[in-house]
């Protein structure tokens, strides 16, 4: 991890980079009021009346000159957002203009920011927990409604309170066998043994099912890689066009007129999706065709999910056999279309039978985007599982949470097991601690400064 000066005042860009109406640099630390002083001139000081928002000018003592108008707004400490004295420059979203209030107060005494060090100042002050830091990072690059709805629930402190819930049961616990500990003569009794089991063996299972939630949260917060494979001619770039909603791929009648992938994203329901077009599958002799359909081998085996393309026109080919191939194992869904043409689906059910592939069979006309919602639903459904529900009490999206979760489930087990086959205290206690220090990794209390380095390299400087 950097090392920090805590003493430090420090000041950045709190809006995002490009020219805007508005424009924020924030400034935190114990110089923060009086470098917020220097720069801004108004008719009340900002030390007199804070929580207010005061117009002024923003100065250039060195060159003696007006930067720009404002507004400008002092939280002194620790009712702030890092929990420091913190003053905030609102001026015109001119990064010229940015760039020199930030060298003024870089001038005045203040330290460029580095990524995350103002949410990083919370979690220090106790302003936030680490898990509530992250929300905010999410809530920030979120690119749908349910993933920002996700993420301003875990920086409210949603997943915080469930975990608060999860500690405070488990150091009931301890207490208890402490206690049986400290005093020898209140051992345990065989009762009192069975109902500390069988409430392990119930944290286990709700640490066990918030850990399963994973799966789908990963694909929530990070999207779904949709790879779209077909032979050539069969619809797979109007396709692409059709769920995009824009002409982005080329569409030819020509065959092999697509011998790349190409990526975009999109939304689908709830869900950001990353769809790869791809190039048509079939024998060549062209050598930059032939590149192409190995690129599309790779992209199959890479998604979350494919679409297998067939033309319902000219019906299944013998060629789609080795498509189908590399189909099993696979998170699949069968794609007919011009089904305007001719509605021949069961075709292709039959072919998949024949493999013995279950899939679900989708009917669409990227032409004139009939069947596209039920295409979209379906994706939604093989990516997410037929339950997921935008309205779902909770999604575990971070890797580093599930692997906490799992490792302080798998120290209950331990635990449960060794008071259940009738270990002194001892034992278990050693597993309880370790469970319990999974659930504070997940919110910083243990204050792992590896944690704490790999989370804030992911944030913006100016937050």
């Amino acid at each position: 991890m950097p090392t920090y000066d805590w003493q430090d005042t420090i000041v950045a860009i709190a809006t995002p980079p490009g020219h805007g109406s508005i424009g924020v640099v924030r400034i935190s630390g114990d110089q923060a009021q009086s470098i917020g002083s220097t720069l801004f001139r108004g008719r009340r000081s900002l030390a007199k009346h804070p929580f207010r928002t005061l117009r002024g000018t923003f100065v250039d003592m060195a060159a003696d000159e007006t930067i720009d108008d404002g507004l400008a707004v002092y939280f002194p400490a620790p009712r702030s957002f890092t929990g420091e004295d913190v003053v905030e420059l609102h001026a015109h979203g001119s990064p010229v203009v940015l760039r020199r209030i930030v060298a003024c107060a870089l001038r005045e005494g203040a330290r460029a920011a580095r990524p995350g060090e103002f949410t990083l100042r919370a979690v220090r002050h106790g302003r936030l927990d680490l898990a509530q830091a992250e929300g905010i990072r999410d809530l920030i690059a979120a690119q749908t409604t349910y993933q920002a709805r996700l993420a301003a629930q875990q920086a409210r402190g949603a997943l915080s309170t469930q975990l608060y819930a999860f500690k405070e049961q488990l150091l009931t616990t301890i207490v208890h066998l402490e206690s049986a500990v400290e005093f020898v003569e209140e051992q345990l009794d065989t009762r009192s043994r069975t109902a500390l089991v069988a409430d392990l063996a119930e944290l286990e299972a709700k640490l066990h099912g918030l850990a399963a939630t994973y799966r789908t949260g990963r694909l929530v917060r990070e999207g779904v890689s949709l790879a779209i494979i077909g032979r050539p001619n069969v619809g797979k770039s109007s396709l692409f066009n059709a769920l995009l909603d824009t002409d982005r791929a080329i569409v030819t009648a020509i065959a092999g007129t697509t011998r790349d992938t190409l990526q975009e994203t999109a939304t689908i329901g709830d869900l950001p999706v990353r769809l790869i077009d791809t190039a048509g599958i079939r024998d060549t002799s062209d050598i930059v065709e032939r590149m192409g359909v190995e690129r599309s081998y790779t992209a199959l085996a890479d998604a979350d999910v494919v679409l297998f393309v067939g033309d319902a026109a000219a019906g299944p080919h013998p060629d789609e056999k080795r498509v189908l191939d590399h189909l099993r194992q696979r998170q699949a869904i069968c794609v007919v279309n011009k089904s305007d043409l001719v509605p021949a689906v069961d075709s292709f059910q039959k072919l998949l039978r024949q493999h013995h592939l279950d899939l679900p069979v989708v009917g669409v006309s990227a032409h004139t985007r009939a069947g596209l919602d039920q295409l979209k639903a379906t994706i939604q459904q093989v990516a997410v599982g037929t339950t997921f529900d935008a309205g779902h009490d909770w999604l575990i999206t971070e890797a580093r949470h599930a692997a906490a979760l799992t490792t302080a489930a798998a120290a209950l087990r331990q635990a449960r097991e060794t008071l259940q086959a009738g270990h002194s205290e001892e034992v278990p206690l050693a597993g309880l601690h370790q469970a319990l220090q999974a659930l504070g990794d997940i919110t910083g209390e243990t204050n792992i400064e590896a944690i704490f380095d790999r989370v804030f390299a992911t944030f913006c400087i100016g937050k």
